[in-house]
């Protein structure tokens, strides 16, 4: 019934999304433009509109943020990240997570403040606020298909972002209600995102995690548990780090906790030569997203698991060359960075010498 639930949440946001491109081209076709300048504007309105309408909902936890005491870290739309560091505004490229279109970080000095689903709450709220805009500017104007634009668009975002499932805001909502103890893993979450962006070779790995009870659930508590286990992996205790990631996949109905668990588990199965695992892990879909992401660490993983499973030296190389060209701008921390770049220089020789 849960997932009938899901599924049909899914349905009506993606049914309010061709709504609102539909309501976009029949506002330009009353307006007296042509069928074709009326699908070309319409589309272009809903599509600019979803692009402002991101901004605006991480703006609403910027602003809720600020409002709670949060300092401002980063802004970002797509692969763009704006940074504050040390007062100042800086722009970046950086690589994307599947089904994350913007995002912002924050920190905050007093990490026992439960406020924190305000500030996870300041987008969903931005969402409504704006279909009520819609509504009023309906009412004013009588343009209702210009309104009916932004209406469902907002309708279909506020459902996605609302659905306590994978890493929505209503997913950490809905945890840090059921969990309140979850907040300090929440907390620590979000300097680690901070620290990786604002000065990464300043701190390990190591820094950012914390026991977590083995009974503890959510998927901020798995979200450490990980962390911890790619820490076991960087001081090659590879046996802890697979009971570790293999205790997270056992417990979690959380999408992006199976993944993270999946791609390392991948990971520690190329260390232990064990082929036949390391191929049943990158046939799973999420990995072979994750293995796409072109961030330093992904592609090291991703061309072991070409030079070791596929014995491709094409697609080695090719995905030796990109996390080359990403390290020295990876935003990864002190051992991490360290650890990665051992291992490229590892298959190199191994390469090299195969040669």
């Amino acid at each position: 019934m849960k997932k009938f639930g899901m599924y049909l949440v899914y349905v009506l946001a993606f049914a309010f999304i061709m709504l609102a491109f539909a309501c976009g081209t029949i506002a330009f076709a009353e307006l007296g433009y042509s069928a074709v300048l009326a699908f070309t504007f319409g589309y272009s309105f809903a599509l600019l509109s979803m692009y402002l309408i991101f901004i605006l909902h991480e703006l609403g936890h910027a602003f809720c943020g600020y409002l709670t005491g949060y300092r401002l870290v980063a802004f970002g739309l797509g692969n763009f990240l704006l940074t504050k560091k040390s007062g100042k505004f800086h722009l970046s490229r950086t690589a994307v997570l599947k089904n994350v279109g913007a995002q912002y970080i924050g920190l905050k000095e007093d990490e026992s403040d439960q406020r924190i689903i305000l500030m996870l709450a300041g987008g969903l709220m931005v969402h409504l606020g704006l279909i009520l805009l819609a509504i009023l500017f309906g009412f004013l104007t009588k343009s209702w298909y210009f309104a009916g634009t932004w209406i469902f668009l907002n309708l279909s975002f506020f459902l996605n972002n609302a659905l306590p499932v994978d890493i929505t805001d209503g997913a950490k909502i809905w945890e840090l209600l059921q969990h309140p103890e979850n907040t300090k893993y929440a907390y620590l979450v979000l300097r680690h995102s901070a620290q990786t962006l604002l000065a990464p070779q300043e701190y390990d790995l190591k820094d950012f995690t914390m026991p977590v009870p083995e009974d503890a659930s959510g998927s901020l508590a798995e979200s450490v548990q990980t962390l911890q286990g790619l820490v076991f992996i960087l001081d090659d205790n590879i046996e802890l780090a697979k009971q570790q990631f293999q205790s997270v996949l056992e417990k979690t109905d959380n999408p992006m906790s199976k993944t993270i668990s999946q791609i390392y588990l991948l990971q520690v199965a190329l260390m232990e030569g064990n082929n036949k695992k390391a191929e049943e892990y990158a046939s799973i879909r999420g990995v072979k997203s994750f293995l796409s992401i072109k961030t330093a660490d992904m592609q090291v993983i991703q061309a072991w698991y070409q030079f070791k499973v596929k014995k491709d030296v094409v697609q080695t190389r090719k995905a030796m060359k990109i996390a080359r060209q990403k390290m020295n701008s990876s935003r990864m921390l002190r051992d991490e960075k360290s650890y990665y770049q051992n291992w490229l220089a590892e298959l190199e020789k191994e390469l090299t010498e195969g040669v």
